[in-house]
C-alpha cells in the first residue's frame, strides 16, 4: 500500500492517526532503532549541557529573583526531544534532566517545583499541537508549512505557559511554599512571592519557545530528511 505521509517524508506524525492507520502511527511513533537512540541519546547530552550552562553562567547572569526563583533556558532542548520523537521520551528525559541537577547541588524542592511546571507545561503543548496540527496544517494547504508550523508552536507555547504559571502558582501557595517553612501572613509578601513566580514561569517559557522557533526550519529539514 502507498503511504502518503503529510507532515514527515517517511513516517506518519501523531496527529494522523485515524482509525485506519493507527497501529502503523504507533509503529512510526514509539518504534525505537539504532538510529532513533543514537538521536535521542545526542539529544539528552545537549540537554545535560544546556542545563549545566544554564545553572553555572545564567546564575551568575541572572542571580535569583528575590532569593527564590530561577531562568532555566535549557527546556527548549525538551522541546526538540519532544518534536524529533514523541510526547512519552520527552517527558522521560525532561524528568531525567531536572533530577539530574540534584549533582550540580540544586535543591529538591525547588526540582519537584520545576518538575511539576515543565511536564504541565509539555502536556498541555503536546495536546494543544496534537489539535492545531489535525485540524490546521493537516487540514489545509500551506506554501510555507514551516512557518505555518512555527506560528502553531508559538500559539501552543502561548496557551501551554499560562496553564503552566496558573498552575505552579497554585502549587506553590498548596504546598511547595509549605515545604520551604514559608508563611501566609498578611504582609502581603506570600501574594508578591506568587505572582513573582507566575511573572518568572513565564519569562522562562517565552525565552525557550523564541529559542525552540529559531532552530524549527534547521529541524523541519532535517527530520524531514532523516531515517529517525
Amino acid at each position: 500500500m502507498n503511504k502518503k505521509y503529510k507532515i514527515w517524508n517517511y513516517k506518519y506524525d501523531f496527529a494522523e492517526i485515524n482509525f485506519k492507520n493507527w497501529k502503523e502511527v504507533f509503529h512510526d511513533t514509539f518504534r525505537l532503532n539504532i538510529r532513533k537512540l543514537a538521536l535521542l541519546s545526542m539529544l539528552f547530552a545537549f540537554e545535560i549541557l544546556m542545563t549545566i550552562i544554564s545553572k553555572i553562567i545564567m546564575g551568575i547572569a541572572i542571580p535569583m529573583i528575590v532569593g527564590v526563583y530561577t531562568i532555566e533556558i535549557s527546556f527548549f532542548v525538551i522541546l526538540i526531544i519532544y518534536l524529533c520523537s514523541n510526547y512519552l521520551y520527552a517527558s522521560i528525559l525532561s524528568i531525567s534532566a531536572i533530577w539530574f541537577r540534584l549533582l550540580l547541588g540544586s535543591e529538591p524542592i525547588g526540582l519537584l517545583s520545576m518538575m511539576i511546571s515543565d511536564m504541565v507545561f509539555l502536556t498541555i503543548f503536546a495536546i494543544v499541537f496534537f489539535f492545531l496540527k489535525k485540524f490546521i496544517l493537516l487540514r489545509f494547504e500551506f506554501k510555507n508549512q514551516i512557518k505555518v508550523f512555527a506560528y502553531l508552536i508559538s500559539i501552543g507555547g502561548l496557551i501551554s505557559m499560562f496553564a503552566s504559571g496558573f498552575i505552579s502558582m497554585l502549587c506553590n501557595d498548596t504546598f511547595i511554599f509549605n515545604m520551604y517553612y514559608l508563611s501566609d501572613s498578611d504582609s502581603g509578601y506570600w501574594n508578591m512571592l506568587l505572582w513573582v513566580g507566575f511573572g518568572v514561569t513565564l519569562a522562562k517559557y517565552v525565552i525557550n519557545i523564541i529559542l525552540f522557533i529559531s532552530t524549527i526550519k534547521v529541524l523541519f529539514i532535517l527530520i524531514k530528511q532523516s531515517r529517525a
